[in-house]
């Protein structure tokens, strides 16, 4: 009931176009109902031969005075009335199911935009922490599951169950003692139904967890293609996605045999009850009952099994879809660890410095803090190179300064103002970034350098390349800048990649930018283009530098010495080498091999 209440806000608005289907469907079955009935008064005129004075001898003697039946025009009236009544069942059945349809169709689009609106507002941590294919499953798998429901299944289930309740009234009102014969095995099929339904319910979590695991292994293997091609992993990605496929078989095959037995068996139960009934029915004929009555009450009666039936079945399809339902409101309860706080304020235009006061940060399941009580203040037009060993807090600390995660103590302030109290897109609308891991988008090289301003005119993106150095390279293409990059711009080399993200970095012409180790993974001829395009970019900017190469390190104004999430030194390179010490050594290590490879080349 928890997910079928947390569904209610979804459909809420769409009640009366519902509610204007279900008085189709009522209408649907008033008339199915009304055409069975039109059987009594055409046996009768075929077998008018008993008569008793039992009550039920003259209860469908109103249809002929209803439909004005006469004896010379008797068949060919009924036929009339019966392709009259079909038709408007027909119309009305047809809208009633496009109506369904129309608003499941728009209610699980609300249900897909809000999840997607959750997972973009998320942290990084939240992304960190939940596999892709998981997140991907959810929003598409499971959401597909409930659309089906709502917009395909919902109309049968309501006619259906409008259909029980008139053949449940015909079959009373035919012969209400037969009708209570032929329902004591109700509580049993009841039971039957629920008992399975709870089954197939907790085999559906599975078989969803097991189809979201196969999501995500094959998203891994599709973007990481070239190691498993590399280190000649097929055959171990082959297994490993085949033993998740053969489980997800075993469940859904468990799922089947479940919901496979349920329509047999109640159907066996119902003929098993029909003999008791054949008896009673044998002793009610020679107490008067008219054949007409007997015809209706059978046709009613199968009638009303096969909506028993069906009823049952999607009893199973729909705690299915309510497993499903709970995957995606697992999902949407997810806590978004970094909020906008309320009433927050429209963060000024960058002047003058920024100060990290007292920061701390661990992340989720660490050990122990990344940051120790950092403090830290960057002036304005400043270059600052942030360096340390592997696992020191240098993104750690870039990443801060974009609230992709909040401090857990201390504060971070932009000209005095704290950004935990000032409106997110503000705050990132001031900062550029340019990461080692380079990430395009699957468009165009145009729609990729003008992601931040896609309002920009061409002019403005060419400029933007020609600082970045890659506009020579893209007139030299076929489709010049309406040329595709593939998926994460595997079209392009490494440092074509680098001088697009300078480029898109240009363009937003942010105050303050974070350059996260942009030159590391390039060849010499690549990361001179790039640190040109950087020169540039850097221009009129207060630069974070999370430096790797000797290069980089001798741009900036100062350079700050992370190790174990404290700052342990400040400097500029002449005095960091003279004080030998955190510095020195890294320098020893890394960076005298940079200057004898420079050298080298």
């Amino acid at each position: 009931m928890n997910e079928i209440r947390r569904l209610f806000p979804y459909v809420k608005k769409f009640l009366p176009v519902l509610a204007g289907a279900v008085v189709m469907l009522i209408a649907c079955g008033a008339l199915e109902a009304l055409i069975i009935a039109m059987l009594a008064p055409i046996f009768d005129q075929l077998a008018p031969g008993v008569s008793s004075a039992s009550d039920a001898i003259d209860k469908f003697a109103f249809l002929r005075d209803l439909l004005g039946l006469s004896d010379d025009q008797y068949f060919l009236r009924v036929a009339v009335f019966l392709v009259i009544f079909s038709f408007f069942k027909g119309i009305l059945l047809y809208f009633a199911d496009y109506s369904m349809n129309t608003c499941g169709q728009k209610l699980v689009a609300g249900l897909r935009k809000e999840i997607y609106d959750h997972m973009l507002n998320q942290s990084m941590a939240f992304f960190s922490e939940n596999q892709t294919g998981k997140l991907m499953s959810r929003a598409i798998n499971d959401v597909d599951r409930l659309q089906e429901s709502v917009g395909k299944r919902l109309t049968d289930f309501v006619r259906q169950i409008f259909l029980l309740i008139f053949f449940l009234a015909l079959v009373l009102y035919a012969d209400w003692k037969l009708a209570a014969l032929s329902f004591a095995i109700a509580p049993l099929v009841l039971w039957i139904t629920m008992k399975l339904g709870r089954k197939i319910r907790g085999d559906s979590l599975q078989s969803q967890e097991s189809l979201a695991e196969i999501s995500h292994a094959l998203q891994e293997t599709i973007t990481g293609q070239n190691i498993v091609k590399a280190f000649s992993a097929e055959d171990y990605e082959r297994g490993k996605f085949w033993s998740l496929q053969d489980r997800l078989v075993c469940l859904n095959l468990k799922i089947a045999r479940i919901s496979a037995l349920g329509s047999p068996l109640i159907e066996f139960i119902g003929y098993a009850a029909f003999v008791p009934f054949l008896l009673y029915f044998n002793y009610q004929m020679s107490q008067g009952m008219k054949l007409g009555a007997f015809v209706v009450f059978v046709a009613a009666l199968f009638r009303l099994y096969e909506p028993i039936k069906k009823l049952s079945r999607m009893h199973l399809y729909f705690q299915q879809t309510l497993a499903s339902a709970q995957r995606v409101f697992d999902l949407l309860d997810t806590n978004i660890q970094v909020k906008e706080a309320e009433n927050a304020v429209e963060l000024p235009s960058f002047k003058e410095s920024i100060e990290f006061q007292g920061v701390s940060f661990g992340y989720s399941g660490s050990e122990g803090p990344v940051l120790r009580g950092v403090d830290l203040e960057i002036r304005a037009g400043e270059i600052v190179a942030l360096v340390g060993s592997s696992g020191a807090g240098k993104t750690t600390l870039a990443n801060l300064v974009t609230r992709f995660y909040d401090a857990d103590e201390g504060r971070i302030l932009f000209d005095g103002a704290d950004i935990s109290m000032c409106a997110i897109p503000s705050l990132r609308h001031q900062v550029a970034m340019v990461t080692q891991e380079t990430f395009l988008f699957s468009g165009t090289l145009r729609e990729n350098i003008a992601y931040s301003h896609p309002e920009k005119s061409q002019e403005d993106v060419e400029e933007a390349a020609k600082a970045a150095f890659i506009h020579d390279f893209i007139m030299e293409l076929p489709a010049k800048y309406e040329t595709l990059v593939g998926e994460r711009g595997q079209l392009l080399s490494g440092g074509q990649r680098q001088r697009i993200a300078i480029a898109r970095a240009i363009l937003k012409k942010a105050p303050i930018l974070i350059l996260d180790e942009a030159t590391s993974a390039l060849d010499a001829e690549s990361e001179n283009l790039v640190q040109k395009a950087l020169y540039n970019l850097m221009q009129n900017c207060t630069t974070l530098v999370i430096a790797h190469r000797l290069s980089t390190v001798r741009m900036a104004d100062r350079i700050v010495v992370l190790d174990r999430g404290r700052i342990v030194e400040q400097g500029d390179h002449d005095t960091l080498i003279e004080a030998s010490g955190v510095y020195r050594k890294l320098y020893e290590l890394q960076f005298i091999t940079d200057e004898q490879r420079n050298g080298i080349e």
